[in-house]
């Protein structure tokens, strides 16, 4: 982390707001430089996410939400959208491979060579000569990469288990639909970065990220080890593709919430169902209360998360009936 944007983080909520507002303030009168480098679709979700980092520094957390952990999840995310913001205004983009910690930077995009963010976290233990497990992970709908990497329990399993952490923004588009090149450019973008341990590639996506997975993973099926699932689901349209395309072996984690209203516990569990009958190496973790809310998983995640590192495979026991896999996700996941 720079250490200006350091000093930022330990600053008072007043200060920090006070640096959001004036930094989107620069970033609206220079929008138009802007939009000739990130791409005019996306300008201004970057100048959105100052304003709003700024309205919730202070807010209330969420329902179940632990004060403590909001407060370091906003502060964090700022810092983020923040170093993001001065990249695009400097012209000046931190290099992937000097970041140490949680990071942003900016990949050039192959497809229109646009500049698209890509949130980053290093863990503490990584060093060039001992090659690193990696995960590119998958934001929710109407959520940031910043957002996503931002709360320190996902940090903290990332440093655990010595896992580089990727999450391209994508554009915000909708299932990463039209911009899968995004996602492909944050995974070669830290294979060249840094030493990645060939056996330890991991795509892992929460909510629309849950479901996008089962799209993407089969796209590049050679480049995976395991694929994460986290409140989402495969649809049936995409199970013939996933299984005709991915090869047997690689290793599937399903993470569900038994309190889920947005996306019902009983998708998940019967992906988990259909991956087990066609004999792939499934394991299932449903967290007893947990709901939509990532925080709500954290038990059950935790545990994916150390399985897949671990190479661990816990094929799903009491779970009966034929898969009925659903066959569209609403637009709100």
């Amino acid at each position: 982390m720079p250490a200006a944007l350091a000093l930022l983080i330990a600053a008072s909520s007043d200060d920090l707001r006070g640096t959001l507002q004036s930094t989107a303030a620069s970033y609206y009168r220079h929008a138009a430089v802007v939009a000739s480098i990130a791409g005019a679709d996306t300008t201004m979700d970057y100048y959105d996410r100052l304003v709003d980092d700024a309205a919730m520094l202070g807010e209330r957390p969420p329902i179940r939400y632990p004060t403590g952990l909001w407060d370091d999840t906003v502060r964090a995310a700022s810092q983020l959208d923040l170093s993001l913001a001065t990249q695009l205004l400097q012209q000046s983009y931190q290099p992937m491979a000097a970041i140490r910690g949680l990071g942003e930077t900016l990949v050039r995009s192959s497809k229109d060579g646009t500049m698209q963010p890509v949130a980053v976290y290093v863990p503490a233990s990584y060093s060039a000569q001992k090659p690193a497990a990696l995960m590119v992970f998958l934001h929710g709908n109407q959520q940031a990469e910043s957002h996503l990497l931002a709360p320190q329990y996902l940090r903290d399993l990332a440093e655990r288990s010595g896992t580089i952490v990727v999450a391209p923004y994508g554009r915000g588009a909708y299932d990463f639909r039209d911009v899968e090149s995004d996602v492909d450019d944050a995974y070669e973008a830290a294979g060249r970065a840094f030493a990645i341990d060939p056996r330890k590639r991991y795509l892992a996506g929460y909510s629309m990220g849950g479901f996008s997975v089962f799209r993407l993973a089969p796209m590049h099926p050679a480049a995976w080890s395991a694929v994460m699932s986290i409140a989402g689901s495969l649809l049936q349209s995409r199970s013939g593709r996933l299984l005709s395309a991915m090869p047997e072996n690689v290793r599937y984690y399903i993470v569900t919430g038994s309190r889920d209203d947005n996306v019902p516990t009983l998708w998940p569990t019967e992906t988990a169902i259909f991956l087990r009958e066609t004999g792939r190496p499934v394991s299932f973790y449903s967290q007893r209360d947990g709901t939509h809310a990532l925080f709500t998983l954290q038990p059950a995640l935790s545990q994916a998360w150390s399985d897949m590192e671990r190479g661990i495979v816990r094929a799903p026991s009491g779970l009966t009936g034929a898969p009925n896999l659903p066959e569209a996700a609403p637009d709100s996941k």
